[in-house]
């Protein structure tokens, strides 16, 4: 590999660009733009004044240059020579126009060139060079007889170096002047007006009649592509044609014949796969419309038949005509034309319709008709929604195509089968309401992007180390941590989607923390399997906006305290197995569930009424970002970084082996922040029951205390006991909720106080007991006081000065 060291530039890898140029037979030479240009300056005469003069200025340019990434960097000069330049929105400088062609492609996206930048046309020196003699001497300069508008630089350059005319542009419709479509480029009306120029000629290369079957593409859309820009073009130049002063004439289109497909794309690799047959080449290309040998061509004129003319050119008339013109491509297979399917009968010698395309946008799914509509999100993605529709609305829309109805497929119910491995749309015969996973995971991509973020939220001390360039290294796992739970929890919901998990609620009061942005970011991975919802939306009597999803999330959540039904019905989510699907003009259906759930909140400590014992909230505080660590352009990152992290997600080891109904074990996902909750959403009746329990523990000095329900509420209801009434029922679901439940019917003893105290005979006083039958309640007391309670209760010194007190307070009450 080759590397040329610069000052300037850094080190450049030519290894690409070196390949590209030999290829194309351009040497060091002809690959420099010797630029010229005069300048004014300033001398001192010898009388000692100044006089202003014109000095004459040069620089060399190299007209394809390499970057440090090895691409190949396209430089752009316009007419008079001097580099296209363009300034960027929201910069203040101008910088110098460039396009690159990648050494790597990016899906189908070759060339690169800034957001924001317009496209201009390509000129070789060539050409530049013939302006500028027409600006100097327009008399006796050469008339420029044919020019050639070629789809690419290096093809234009090609042509340059053996005496063709052409200039080169970016794609098919980029001969327009910016943004303004049917205005041919400013610098190409020039160039034709002031060089003289007869004949245009747009040339195609040798798979402008030709396509690649794929049997649910509708094949006519790329000729139909073609057809649409071949039409603007003449129609762009009509103005210069119909103008007097313009010796533009006549307008062609140009292409190679389709059996140089294979081995010959374009006129560039048509000269380096035939060197020696150049100039037979060049021969047959300027024949123009009389081209046999190599090309094909047409006159064209901007008139009522021209665009009959190209579409029967293009073959896109009917489904007939497309069949003869690509039947070398489509073979015997079946193929779309305008959304029907189609196959050629050989015995009848045509093209019979199959199916409808339109048929897979309906379904029958039990007795209902629905329509699968296409709406697109945010960021640009296709999202299928399930539509009640009319049989007879279907009938009228496609009353010529009288066999429609019965294309559509039809389905028993509808199903729920999150697979995102093997994705299957009917699963015994339902219509799987879940959608395939958008993405496909891809190893060695950087994740860098995606570990700091949800580091950032979930917090904790493991860890995933990476390389300098954001790739995998290693995880270092603990269990219990936040961050180590947020990655198994992701993990599962990949590779076992059907398990139950707790809810991750993400709380922070303060906003610029990023929670919401964590569950924009798993709409991104899951698509449509997800819905985002206000509280309002949760509560809507019609569900199917989100019942069938995999992921509901709960924006700006938050459950009122004192509400349980709310609150009841997501317990309920969390560990159902079915849900009932109610979908406004059609039967309520139950559907298997297995959706998870996810909140934010800005209320930290109110986010919902939590229970002590419950065990299905994953409650993360989240902090606030440093005002360096926001980043407007988060969500495409992350989004750049889906495959690999889906990668990441599929092939770690999953820490925490599954040990619970929700995979994890309570304590590993109880935090600091749930407890909180749990401690700010208490009732007075919690609280006033609590205080009263230790009291008495601490009272009476009992490892065990046993009351049945009526004792309880009789005692917690004496007026000195608390100054918050408790009725029995109350009590009873209370203690429930902390899952206490009264044992078998059986004979106990209570503590109501301690008998009086005898000075004379110095007997310590003793507790008075109550005796009863019944289901008891048995408290123990290691669960209901804190450590330093712990401690008094076993203290015998403070045993002692509390008998004392107890004894005293009892005397004094009875």
């Amino acid at each position: 590999m080759s590397k040329v060291e610069n000052s300037s530039e850094g080190s450049k890898d030519c290894s690409y660009l070196d390949e590209r140029l030999t290829g194309l037979g351009i040497t060091d030479r002809e690959n420099i733009f010797h630029r010229v240009w005069q300048q004014p300056g300033s001398r001192k005469t010898d009388n000692g004044s100044i006089e202003t003069e014109m000095y004459e200025h040069s620089r060399d340019y190299p007209l394809f240059d390499a970057d440090e990434q090895g691409n190949i960097i396209i430089r752009y000069f316009a007419l008079d020579g001097n580099p296209r330049r363009y300034r960027k929105a929201g910069t203040k400088y101008q910088r110098d126009f460039i396009r690159k062609r990648l050494r790597q492609p990016q899906g189908d996206m070759k060339y690169w060139q800034e957001f924001g930048s317009e496209h201009h046309p390509w000129f070789p020196p060539s050409i530049i060079t013939k302006y500028t003699q027409h600006l100097k001497d327009p008399v006796n300069a050469p008339v420029m007889d044919v020019l050639f508008v070629i789809e690419g630089e290096f093809k234009a350059m090609k042509c340059s170096l053996i005496g063709i005319d052409a200039i080169g542009i970016p794609s098919i419709h980029g001969f327009y002047n910016g943004d303004v479509k049917g205005k041919i480029h400013e610098d190409i009306a020039e160039l034709i007006i002031r060089c003289r120029v007869k004949k245009v000629v747009l040339l195609m290369d040798a798979d402008a009649l030709t396509l690649r079957w794929a049997l649910d593409k509708d094949l006519v859309n790329r000729p139909s592509t073609f057809c649409a820009a071949v039409r603007a073009f003449v129609e762009s130049l009509t103005p210069l044609i119909d103008s007097d002063e313009v010796e533009l004439k006549k307008t062609y289109l140009m292409h190679l014949q389709t059996r140089f497909h294979s081995e010959a794309k374009g006129i560039d690799d048509l000269l380096m796969t035939l060197p020696a047959q150049t100039n037979a080449i060049v021969s047959d290309l300027l024949k123009l419309n009389f081209a046999s040998n190599y090309f094909n061509g047409t006159q064209l004129q901007d008139d009522k038949d021209l665009g009959k003319k190209l579409s029967k050119y293009f073959g896109v008339v009917d489904v007939q005509e497309f069949h003869r013109t690509y039947h070398e491509f489509i073979g015997d297979n079946e193929f779309v034309f305008r959304r029907r399917r189609y196959r050629f009968n050989e015995d009848k010698n045509e093209v019979e319709t199959v199916r409808h395309e339109d048929a897979d946008r309906y379904a029958r799914i039990g007795p209902d008709w629905v329509k699968l509509v296409k709406v697109l999100n945010k960021h640009g993605e296709i999202e299928m929604e399930l539509t009640p529709w009319t049989l007879g609305e279907i009938k009228r829309e496609y009353k010529n195509c009288p066999n429609f109805v019965d294309q559509i497929k039809t389905y028993d119910g509808f199903c729920c089968e999150p697979n995102w491995v093997n994705y299957e749309r009917e699963v015994h015969g339902c219509y799987n309401l879940c959608e395939p996973l958008g993405w496909s995971a891809k190893a060695g991509g950087p994740i860098a992007q995606t570990v700091r973020f949800l580091k950032h939220i979930f917090q904790g001390q493991g860890s995933v180390l990476l390389d300098n360039t954001g790739a995998l290294l290693q995880e270092e796992a603990i269990t219990g941590d936040p961050f180590t739970v947020a990655l198994d929890m992701l993990s599962i919901m990949l590779r076992h989607p059907k398990q139950n998990l707790p809810v991750p609620i993400l709380v922070s009061p303060e906003n610029t923390t990023g929670k919401t942005t964590v569950l924009k970011w798993l709409q991104i991975v899951f698509g449509n399997n997800m819905a985002i919802l206000g509280n309002e939306q949760f509560k809507m009597r019609f569900n199917s906006h989100y019942m069938s999803k995999f992921i509901i999330a709960i924006d700006e959540g938050f459950l009122d305290v004192d509400k349980k039904t709310e609150k009841e019905r997501l317990k309920q989510l969390v560990t159902a197995d079915h849900a009932f699907l109610e979908l406004k003009g059609m039967n309520i259906r139950k559907i298997p569930f297995h959706g998870k759930i996810w909140m934010c909140s800005n209320d930290a400590d109110k986010v919902m009424k939590i229970d002590v014992g419950e065990s299905r909230w994953f409650v993360v505080r989240v902090p606030v970002l440093a005002v360096d660590q926001r980043d407007p352009d988060i969500e495409s990152k992350l989004k750049n970084e889906v495959e690999a992290f889906l990668h990441f997600l599929f092939n770690r080891p999953i820490h925490h082996p599954k040990s619970d109904r929700l995979w994890f074990k309570p304590e590993w996902f109880i935090t600091e922040q749930f407890k909180a909750i749990v401690e700010a959403t208490r009732s007075r009746a919690e609280r006033s029951f609590e205080e009263w329990l230790k009291d008495q523990f601490l009272t009476y000095r009992q490892p065990v205390l046993r009351y049945c329900s009526k004792q309880l509420a009789e005692l917690l209801n004496e007026p000195r006991a608390t100054k918050y009434r408790i009725d029995a029922l109350d009590l009873k679901a209370l203690l429930e909720a902390r899952g206490i439940r009264p044992g078998p019917v059986k004979r106990f003893k209570y503590p109501i106080g301690y008998n009086a105290f005898d000075e004379r005979s110095s007997v310590e006083p003793s507790i008075i007991w109550v005796s009863s039958n019944g289901r008891a309640y048995e408290f123990r007391v290691e669960e209901w006081l804190s450590a330093d309670e712990m401690m008094e209760f076993e203290d015998p010194s403070i045993q002692k000065s509390a008998d004392n007190d107890t004894t005293d307070k009892t005397m004094s009450q009875l």
